[in-house]
């Protein structure tokens, strides 16, 4: 028993202490030991904060905020029975006393073991490190996922309520009636294209959507007179579109429409060896029927859809599909020239004026992408090309974002305030085009209503909600990244219809063109500190009187 017990103290000496050169680490050792298992402890603190304020917003709305987690599962702790019992307890012996009564050689030595290592450590000389350990943990302090020191100086909430009423509330008070009246208005000529098409080989109109500033509530002083309309199209019966998508090029996401004819008897199978109107008898190819390629004639340039082209059939069938509804309405109705969508000018008697843009769009698969006939940067790209648009996506995510959010949010508010302060700032004839664009917030706003439960979006906390949106985007500047909101973004809600590519693909950086261009970057740097600048002086009366 007593080797036995020998043999523990000597197991355990050398696990402790493996090292027989030195006991005691180096002042730089212990200096990084420390300032390491500071970060750890900050990191693990700041996860902690994240998690319980997650699981105090999933308790207050737990329907909404599973829908917003899509069909992610969530793990339940089980906590098993605990064993009861002593492992030491032998047979005849009851509980602790009488183990500790058969086994005293073993406890006695156990007993000296701890002594002694007690003794030793408090007669050890720990190394002086708190008098220089102050300027070191400055250098790994972790960054703060508060806003940046440059947010300091923000406006209060009354200044900021106050600019809201007084700049964009009373713009665009009538805004979503009149949203209604332009969709209700495009679905009116629409219908009479469709009449008008009824005979003849063209392709069909689908319902329109309205996307962009205005539909998605949160338009400016500048969305009061322009709106735009997504028309669907589908190809003409006997035919098909089939989407060839390109790989990205300098920075254009875009693809092309081709027309092909479609053969009936693959659909339904015909009794014995009939074939259809579109097959030949000698060698069975497909080839194109009279209709089709009256389309193709039309439409076409090759076998591949034409923007311009498409947009000045359809440019013809809403001119003469106005002649039937215009006897509805009370004002009238130009169409001024555009290759890329079919553009609409209505005048009033009292003076007013609305411009719609009417673009037509290919929907890719099953889902809510579309191939459209308008881009922002239309100049470099060819007549077959039809840019990418994720517009309807993003259209049904803010839509759902304000059917589950609680009432009085103040996410649209800030989006609103922000470009309402960039809309101000003049610019000369002659200047560039400026970097930050309205899709850049509006995508920072996105990502934040992922990011945040929407119980933080409620009315009280629009001063820091809209800190988060400025840091977001002032981190993204330093950094020259900002992720797309649909491509490669893992927590997007499954309701929302994307390709499945789009789930698992590379993120794609929407401030590529900075790495690319510093003077690009310069530019938007600045522009961003303008805007810290106006909101900043936001409480002065000289900007709330500014026209």
């Amino acid at each position: 028993m007593a080797v036995i017990s020998l043999l523990f103290l000597a197991v355990m000496y050398v696990v402790h202490h493996p090292l027989l050169v030195s006991d005691r680490m180096d002042l730089d050792t212990l200096a990084r030991s420390r300032q390491l298992e500071k970060r750890m402890s900050q990191e693990m603190r700041q996860l902690e904060l994240e998690f319980e304020a997650r699981r105090r917003a999933a308790e207050e709305k737990q329907k909404a905020e599973d829908f917003w987690r899509g069909d992610t599962s969530r793990d339940e702790l089980v906590l098993g029975k605990k064993a009861t019992g002593w492992p030491f307890r032998d047979e005849g012996q009851e509980g602790p006393l009488g183990w500790l009564l058969g086994n005293l050689w073993n406890t006695g030595l156990f007993c000296l073991f701890l002594l002694f290592e007690l003794l030793r450590q408090s007669m050890q000389h720990e190394p002086a490190f708190d008098s220089s350990s102050d300027d070191e943990e400055e250098e790994v302090r972790v960054v703060p996922s508060s806003p940046c020191d440059w947010l300091s100086g923000f406006p209060p909430q009354e200044a900021l309520e106050s600019f809201y009423e007084q700049h964009v509330q009373s713009v665009t008070r009538d805004l979503p009636y009149t949203c209604e009246f332009v969709e209700s208005f495009v679905d009116d000529l629409v219908e009479a294209c469709r009449v008008l098409s009824r005979q003849e080989a063209h392709p069909q109109l689908e319902d329109c959507l309205g996307i962009g500033a205005a539909f998605e509530k949160w338009g400016t002083l500048r969305d009061t007179r322009r709106f735009d309309i997504l028309v669907p199209m589908a190809p003409p019966q006997g035919t098909v579109f089939i989407l060839e998508m390109r790989d990205q090029a300098q920075g254009h996401r875009c693809g092309s429409v081709l027309l092909e004819s479609e053969c009936v008897c693959k659909r339904e199978k015909p009794l014995g060896e009939v074939l259809c109107l579109l097959h030949r008898p000698r060698d069975h190819a497909a080839a194109s029927g009279p209709g089709s390629s009256c389309v193709q004639a039309a439409l076409c340039t090759g076998s591949h859809l034409d923007v311009c082209k498409a947009v000045q059939w359809f440019r013809t069938m809403v001119g003469n599909a106005w002649a039937l509804v215009a006897h509805k309405y009370d004002f009238r109705l130009s169409l001024p020239p555009s290759t890329t969508c079919c553009k609409l000018r209505l005048d009033y008697r009292s003076g007013r004026v609305l411009l719609i843009s009417l673009i037509l769009g290919v929907q890719r698969e099953d889902t809510l992408v579309y191939l459209m006939s308008q881009a922002p940067d239309q100049e470099q790209l060819t007549s077959v090309d039809w840019p990418e648009s994720f517009a309807a996506c993003e259209h049904l995510f803010l839509k759902l974002v304000g059917r589950f959010a609680p009432e009085n949010t103040c996410h649209l508010k800030c989006l609103q305030i922000i470009l309402s302060l960039r809309d101000r700032r003049s610019v000369s004839p002659g200047a560039a085009h400026p970097i930050l664009t309205s899709y850049h917030f509006k995508t920072v706003l996105m990502h934040l209503l992922l990011q945040l439960p929407l119980s933080e979006w409620r009315h009280g906390l629009l001063t820091q909600r809209l800190q988060d949106v400025l840091w977001f985007l002032g981190r993204g500047l330093q950094q020259r990244s900002l992720p797309h909101f649909l491509i490669g973004n893992t927590c997007l809600p499954l309701t929302i219809p994307i390709p499945k590519s789009f789930r698992g693909a590379k993120p794609v950086n929407l401030f590529q063109h900075l790495v690319l261009n510093p003077t690009a970057h310069s530019q938007a740097v600045e522009e961003f500190h303008h805007l810290l600048a106006q909101v900043k002086a936001l409480p002065c009366a000289s900007l709330a009187e500014a026209p």
